[in-house]
């Protein structure tokens, strides 16, 4: 946070009397200042108004030479020379005389003032990478009742101050209460939440919060990793990885080598045998397509043509291979075929493939349901199937805001 933010962010109570009006009447009154504290810290207002920093440091230093000062007076010179001092842009002696402020006997403060007076110290010390004052000003932050807009500062302090748990539990108040309110749960708070995860070494639960970001704003970054991640999940069938490299081609994005060659070599396999996607994932460093893939195009019509003779297997097998080849409509007739047709072996293949010729073809919209109505036992597969669902949603409604979380 730069020294404009900062300034802004210091509450007006730091100004003689601003305070007192916005207070409700049956509040407790703020205790009085001494007269000749007060006497310094009204020169020190009028000169810090006019950006005549000197002159305001100097009375600052006259309101410390008062004898008999109260715990109150010491306080609000302390935040006098803060504002001060953040307004020079001097922000090791602000944290200095924030932490002096911070560090008064609560009862001392009064509680109307706490709240600013706990958050400009957690400000200053994340301004200066004293993160362990941060999250000590954070705690004390929260027992203030702060407003919800002030959680992610509060969760970075915890988070950068080592308290995972605490940025964590914090942050996921506010995700809990946007889904319960059907909105989007905030992108900053998830971010924070997953990185927690993280630092404490919960790798399942940073990869479900990074599922639950990709669900509702489907940042390329985002979905890169997380394709990336479910490549190597244990669970994964030859198919799930076939699934995974065409989503990844449907992304756009760069495909990594290594996850080029998990896709093409399970493309490549005998018992696969969907050279068309081996081809394409031979463009990112994947191996070459099997000899037989340039018998196996060039008979492509004539299997196809074969399918309206032939069983659901068939069809679905012909399906999956005409999708590899990029012929999206003849994959999605054949996978509608076999959704008519007995002996499929995996009743869940032909809307998959359905689904992903749907999408391919840009029919996002006929695609949701029928990725939605696939149920996979295997985690791995289900997460396969949520991702392509996510996608297709994404590209239907592109400015329409999710409440997704992941499973």
């Amino acid at each position: 946070m730069n020294s404009k933010l900062l300034l802004a962010a210091l509450t007006a109570g730091l100004l003689l009397g601003a305070s007192a009006g916005a207070m409700a009447a049956d509040a407790p009154k703020a205790p009085k200042l001494s007269a000749g504290v007060a006497k310094n810290l009204q020169a020190a207002q009028a000169a810090n108004n006019k950006k005549d920093y000197p002159t305001a440091i100097a009375a600052i230093e006259e309101a410390k030479k008062v004898s008999g000062r109260s715990p109150y007076d010491d306080l609000t010179i302390d935040r006098f020379a803060t504002s001060v001092h953040v307004g020079m842009g001097d922000m090791a002696a602000a944290e200095t005389d924030a932490d002096a402020a911070a560090d008064t006997d609560p009862t001392a403060i009064p509680d109307a003032d706490k709240g600013s007076v706990y958050r400009t110290a957690m400000l200053l010390g994340l301004q200066n990478k004293h993160f362990d004052k941060a999250a000590k000003y954070a705690k004390l932050y929260q027992t203030t009742n702060p407003p919800a807009a002030d959680h992610g500062e509060i969760a970075q302090a915890l988070f950068y101050g080592g308290d995972y748990a605490g940025a964590s539990a914090l942050m996921q108040k506010d995700v809990d209460a946007a889904v319960a309110a059907g909105q989007k749960p905030p992108k900053n708070a998830l971010t924070i939440i997953m990185s927690a995860q993280a630092k404490a070494k919960d790798e399942a639960g940073a990869e479900k919060t990074l599922e639950t970001l990709v669900a509702n704003y489907g940042d390329p970054d985002d979905w890169k990793e997380l394709m990336g991640v479910s490549l190597t999940t244990k669970g994964m069938r030859d198919l799930d990885y076939i699934y995974m490299g065409r989503l990844m081609l449907l992304q756009g994005g760069q495909i990594a080598q290594s996850d080029a060659n998990l896709v093409g070599s399970a493309a490549n396999s005998n018992r696969l045998g969907l050279y068309g996607d081996a081809e394409a994932m031979q463009k990112f460093g994947g191996p070459a397509p099997d000899p037989r893939a340039v018998a196996d195009k060039k008979s492509m019509p004539q299997q196809i043509a074969a399918g309206a003779k032939n069983d659901g297997e068939y069809n679905v097998k012909t399906a999956e291979a005409a999708y590899g080849y990029g012929d999206y409509a003849d994959a999605e007739a054949l996978a509608r075929a076999a959704k008519t047709k007995p002996g499929v072996k995996d009743p869940t293949e032909p809307d998959m493939v359905l689904g992903m010729a749907l999408t391919a073809q840009g029919k996002y919209a006929e695609a949701v349901p029928v990725f939605e109505s696939i149920k996979q036992s295997n985690p791995a597969s289900a997460r396969v199937v949520r991702l392509w669902d996510y996608f297709a949603k994404q590209k239907a409604n592109p400015n329409t805001g999710a409440t997704a979380t992941a499973k």
